[in-house]
């Protein structure tokens, strides 16, 4: 009935119905923000970037894609759900921003869970450790390995500790240590000298009346009440913990954690910069005469290999997987992480805060102005 520039004529009118009846039915294409947030950091979302995915988690701790969100150059985000009238929004009042990865799994998984899966991590770490120290004690490894892995980090050391960067981390450490050091010496130690020193003068005065007197005699000192002022003043700095004290609260301010941190970071870069450490772990790590030492470590490695996916992606016999688990495993394998929200009632935040206090950041409801 028809010629053959008829049909595919018609075929093409056909397939573009087809089309702008799906592209009609795409969510919240077009639509207005059913919701709008402000995030409490104007950086922690980007203006106008990527649209952020919107997610409602259940009471079993399940998620489901609810929507998509966009930031605004205000600080504001606004949420498109894709069902306003989904009955579940009603107990999912409050929005949390997370980043996708596997932190947010963790947050997700149940008590039960995290504690099952931290037991699977100290078994893979117990195993780990017995593991090391069969190597360790080998004779493959001593005669063949370890002098070149002693000189590899003896090296990095040396070069983390030349760094500009651990040098001046270094120097704002001894500038902050400075008045503490000043604190200890005007006040606890000055005090125990203080209480010693005139008893110690009356006893080197008594021990030495006889020298001093007997102008005829040359009759040495006698300094023991200055030796045994000493023992005294050690024994009660000792007692007291002064030392300890001091050496507390250096270590716990922060200058000493940026130093502390700064050069574990460079001697990490020093080792992963020096040639020589591939070609040792690899030969190490084929080596087949140290094959049987990693024994104790195969069975708690394939019990949290099996356990791990099945807490943190949800991946349960007869079970569909847990929307956002979905989403930051393709995030993990592209490369590509981004964020996300969940919508969740005020109690599980509150527990997420709980077992979190700086990956979950809260989102605020925007009032309208």
């Amino acid at each position: 009935m028809f010629s053959r520039t008829a049909s595919v004529i018609a075929s093409l009118a056909l397939g573009g119905l087809f089309l702008a009846a799906g592209w009609a039915t795409v969510p919240t294409r077009g639509a207005s923000p059913t919701i709008t947030f402000q995030v409490r950091d104007p950086g922690d979302i980007a203006p106008g970037g990527e649209p952020v995915p919107v997610f409602l988690m259940r009471s079993d701790r399940s998620t489901l894609r609810a929507g998509t969100a966009h930031g605004r150059p205000d600080g504001k985000i606004g949420v498109t759900l894709f069902d306003p009238a989904d009955p579940r929004l009603i107990q999912s009042s409050e929005a949390v921003l997370l980043n996708a990865d596997i932190r947010v799994l963790w947050l997700l998984a149940s008590d039960e869970e995290r504690a099952e899966l931290w037991r699977g991590v100290q078994a893979v770490g117990r195993g780990l450790r017995e593991a090391i120290d069969t190597v360790l004690a080998s004779p493959e490894f001593v005669n063949d390995y370890r002098n070149d892995l002693t000189d590899i980090g003896r090296q990095a050391i040396e070069d983390a500790w030349r760094a500009p960067e651990t040098r001046a981390a270094y120097d704002e450490f001894l500038r902050s240590a400075e008045p503490m050091l000043h604190d200890l010496i005007g006040r606890d130690l000055k005090g125990i000298v203080l209480k010693r020193v005139e008893p110690m003068i009356w006893d080197l005065i008594g021990a030495n009346m006889g020298a001093m007197v007997d102008v005829f005699r040359s009759k040495p000192w006698d300094l023991s009440p200055i030796d045994q002022t000493i023992e005294s003043i050690q024994r009660e700095v000792r007692d007291r913990g002064v030392l300890e004290k001091t050496a507390q609260r250096l270590f716990e301010s922060w200058q000493a954690k940026a130093f502390l941190q700064t050069f574990a970071g460079a001697v990490m870069d020093a080792v992963a910069r020096d040639t020589r450490v591939r070609d040792v772990l690899g030969r190490l790590v084929t080596d087949p005469r140290l094959s049987a030492s990693l024994t104790p470590l195969a069975k708690p490695v394939g019990e949290l290999g099996r356990l791990a996916p099945n807490v943190l992606f949800g991946v349960h016999p007869h079970a569909d997987l847990n929307a956002i688990a979905a989403y930051t495993f393709r995030g993990l394998l592209t490369g590509e992480g981004g964020q996300l929200i969940i919508l969740m009632s005020a109690q599980q935040r509150e527990a997420m805060l709980r077992l979190d206090q700086f990956a979950p950041r809260p989102l605020l409801h925007s009032v309208p102005q």
